[in-house]
């Protein structure tokens, strides 16, 4: 079997069928910034997200940690940091991760180790974890120090957590849609997938609170601007016969406001466009900035969430979005729309409070 035909069936066994077509967007995504889609410097201004999860206590909001992936097995006689590792994108995540620690979050970057430096995919399709170790290194006044993974998840309450698998055939159009994407891309996503469900639930078994994650961030270091963007494959609905609009799952608004409104940011909600018969149309996206000044605070019922429970999602015209091009990432738009503007900021505080009332988990 080829490896690549290995790497799709090991997803499909992570990757439950609404799970995985919910993440084709964002991987399809990073398959096209490696192909210069957006332009030759887009793997300069994109970079990949994080898991946001938190111990299983009453109090879990106050122990939130953003969790970064590094891209690559390692192989497990090299000594590394996340410094020697990333060379030049260090700057990035360290930026990065310091706009998460000013949101509240605690940060971790975790680093996959295997004897040879390569996923044993055979082994993880058996459920075997025994060629695969995890190192941690946690944002401590600035810096990255290396921490027992064990002792740290040691101090994160229960053992009962259980990994979710798909047990589901996908669907052709999202079997179609992965086998076509560069393998290394895949890795990454593999890799992703296995510190959450492999290690924290399938080998720890630790439960967590709320989990989230970031898909992925855009970033201007010469402008200091650090936007969160949460990336979706949809289609619009229509209302009315003619009035055309996206829904937005309210969860991931209330995610990005967290984020932004300590950090005087902004964030991006970008869409992979589909047309009913699922024909890719193109890539739109809307700031956070203007999903407050849209919404109209109507929160609806939505369809099901990744983990297959009932959302909230907050109704935006179609004419609200803007096209996403290589031109939106140019360090002139970015600096553009890259802090909340201040006669928004009270009402994206409203805002919040508002979805926070309502929000049903």
């Amino acid at each position: 079997m080829a490896n690549r035909e290995k790497l799709v069936n090991l997803l499909q066994h992570y990757w439950p069928k609404n799970k995985a077509k919910g993440l084709l967007a964002q991987i399809i995504l990073a398959d096209e910034i490696k192909r210069n889609k957006f332009g030759s410097s887009a793997n300069e201004k994109i970079f990949p997200g994080c898991w946001l999860l938190s111990p299983k206590n009453p109090d879990y909001y106050k122990f939130r940690f953003a969790f970064f992936i590094h891209p690559e097995a390692v192989k497990t006689s090299l000594a590394c940091n996340p410094r020697s590792l990333l060379g030049d994108f260090f700057r990035p995540l360290h930026a990065i991760s310091e706009f998460m620690n000013n949101a509240g979050l605690g940060v971790a970057y975790a680093v996959a180790h295997t004897p040879t430096g390569e996923l044993p995919v055979e082994e993880l399709g058996e459920d075997n974890y025994e060629n695969l170790s995890w190192r941690l290194f946690v944002l401590e006044n600035g810096q990255f120090e290396e921490k027992n993974i064990n002792n740290f998840f040691d101090k994160w309450p229960g053992n009962r957590g259980r990994p979710s698998y798909g047990r589901m055939d996908w669907e052709e159009n999202i079997k179609e849609g992965i086998n076509n994407l560069d393998q290394e891309i895949l890795k990454t996503a593999l890799l992703n997938e296995l510190f959450y469900t492999g290690f924290l639930k399938a080998l720890l078994k630790k439960p967590v609170n709320d989990p989230y994650d970031v898909d992925q961030f855009a970033i201007s270091l010469s402008q200091k601007h650090i936007f969160p963007m949460e990336i979706k494959e949809k289609f619009a609905a229509t209302e009315n016969s003619s009035s055309k609009f996206f829904g937005i799952d309210a969860g991931r608004i209330m995610m990005m406001l967290r984020l932004c409104l300590p950090n005087d940011a902004n964030a991006i909600y970008l869409i992979r466009e589909l047309n009913e018969a699922g024909v890719f149309q193109g890539w739109k996206y809307i700031t956070l900035s203007d999903i407050i000044m849209a919404s109209g605070w109507n929160l609806q019922a939505g369809g099901r969430g990744m983990g297959g429970q009932n959302t909230q999602t907050v109704k935006l015209h179609y004419d609200r979005f803007r096209d996403f091009t290589e031109d939106t990432i140019s360090e002139d738009n970015l600096k553009i729309i890259g802090n909340m503007p201040e006669e928004i900021k009270k009402t994206a505080q409203e805002f919040s409070e508002k979805i926070e009332e309502k929000f049903i988990e």
